[in-house]
């Protein structure tokens, strides 16, 4: 398999200096037709080679030239103003079209008249009704509802609560892996006042959030419990390149950021609380939060210095359009890896088929949005939330997700050396279980057991 290049490979070696180190530059030629828009997707300089720790890079060096970037450093690109990307979209018709089938471009949806419509494409995606003795009209925005859960923000600008309405307010999209059915569930059932959408949560919604000023409190909409304002519901164009009123009068400077590394866009809004860097993994219900991606993936050893966009292609959405949305799968790198004879097998379950990859273990669903699997899917010792995670280590020890966390279950634990590992209850116990696979259903223990050396040649 051929690596691709993406954006986030340069790791501070300027276009001149990165062409020349010919031993650490390699060809990740992408198998893509071209585009009318340059790809933010063309070259990579792989100094990273020595971070990943496997054989088998053979790549050729690569004689082409970088993508110019005028601006990787300055988000504000130098005090300009948010245009919405509506503005975008005149010159990027592309690009808009394939960053509508993202699920950030529906982080938050206004609720204008009725039930909020997704893309065709989008299968899963959509809210019926709100919750129950609520209509459309009592409520302001849509909080998700494209890919794992939605939640309702009333038209004071709260958000509604189990706890506060005596409702289920969450509604659970249909998510095969995990057996959930649409339907809606508890969410925040302990509340007892009002909750406010503060700026912590809609940040993470938002292009272009703006904490409220206690001197002059600002509240969007005008809708009290909104603390804050914001430039334009959902994750769009102007969330990654920041505002671009002094783009468009001179496109062909090229000065829009360009985040390089992800570090001021993908590694702040995948951590929680926003930005964090204190390495700190949180959990909850036994399960990672989400939005913590960028966290896990430090914490995950020999990858922990990767760059999003090594892997990811922002702009496409990963659920509807994953070919174009993987630059590199686990085996343009890891191409010595093998199977642990798991290599052809399809997990069924039902309806579900899930043909065996790297993935199926290595990146478990150990993360919960919003609906987990019960008992009846994975058993008594399984263990699986709707999100997979970014810790790729799996732990080989005789212990269960109650280890995975710190005393309280209110981080992930880590090592000496700042590194997690997922149980086997998350990899293992997921498929083998006395509900799917009763004859082959594993306690913790044996599957530890068995973990240790499934890697091994057969025998060893």
């Amino acid at each position: 398999m051929k690596r691709k290049f993406g954006f986030g490979g340069w790791h501070g070696l300027t276009a001149k200096r990165a062409g020349r180190v010919g031993h650490a530059h390699h060809s990740l030629a992408a198998a893509r037709p071209c585009h009318p828009i340059p790809r933010a997707s063309t070259y990579v300089v792989l100094g990273v080679v020595a971070l990943f720790g496997v054989g088998g890079l053979n790549c050729p060096p690569d004689p082409g030239e970088p993508p110019i970037y005028n601006n990787t450093s300055d988000p504000t690109n130098n005090g300009a103003t948010y245009l919405t990307s509506t503005a975008c979209s005149a010159c990027h018709p592309d690009y808009a079209a394939i960053h509508n089938l993202h699920a950030h471009a529906h982080k938050l949806t206004p609720v204008t008249d009725g039930s909020p419509s997704f893309p065709a494409e989008a299968t899963t995606a959509g809210v019926p009704n709100p919750p129950n003795g609520f209509a459309w009209s009592d409520i302001a925005y849509l909080i998700g509802g494209y890919a794992k859960r939605a939640l309702f923000v009333d038209r004071d600008g709260y958000i509604l609560t189990t706890g506060l309405t005596g409702q289920a307010t969450q509604w659970n999209l249909t998510f095969p892996p995990n057996g959930t059915t649409a339907s809606f569930g508890i969410y925040d059932p302990g509340a007892v006042a009002p909750k406010p959408y503060d700026f912590e949560a809609f940040r993470h919604d938002t292009t272009g959030p703006v904490p409220q000023d206690p001197a002059q409190p600002m509240f969007q909409d005008n809708r009290p419990g909104i603390l804050g304002t914001w430039s334009e519901p959902g994750v769009m164009c102007e969330s990654c390149h920041g505002p671009g009123s002094k783009h468009i009068p001179n496109p062909g400077a090229r000065n829009i950021f360009v985040d390089l590394t992800g570090a001021q866009t993908c590694n702040q809004c995948h951590s929680r609380p926003y930005g964090s860097t204190t390495g700190e993994i949180p959990g909850a219900g036994g399960f990672i939060q989400d939005l913590c991606q960028n966290l896990e993936l430090r914490a995950s050893g020999g990858h922990s210095s990767f760059d999003c966009a090594f892997c990811h292609d922002p702009h496409y959405s990963l659920t509807y359009d994953r070919p174009n949305a993987i630059r590199n799968e686990c085996t343009a790198c890891h191409t010595d890896a093998n199977m642990a004879l798991h290599s052809g097998k399809v997990f069924r379950r039902g309806d579900y088929e899930e043909p065996l990859t790297c993935m199926s273990c290595h990146m478990p669903f150990a993360t919960l949005t919003g609906s987990q699997a019960t008992p009846a899917v994975v058993g008594t010792r399984g263990r699986m939330g709707d999100t997979r995670t970014h810790i790729f280590r799996i732990s080989t020890d005789s212990i269960d997700y109650n280890s995975f966390f710190t005393a309280g279950g209110t981080k992930v634990a880590l090592d000496a050396e700042g590194r997690a590992a997922v149980t086997v209850d998350f990899v293992c116990l997921r498929c083998h279980n006395e509900v799917t696979t009763p004859t082959l259903a594993f306690t913790v223990e044996r599957a530890a057991e068995i973990a240790k050396g499934l890697h091994l040649p057969f025998g060893n």
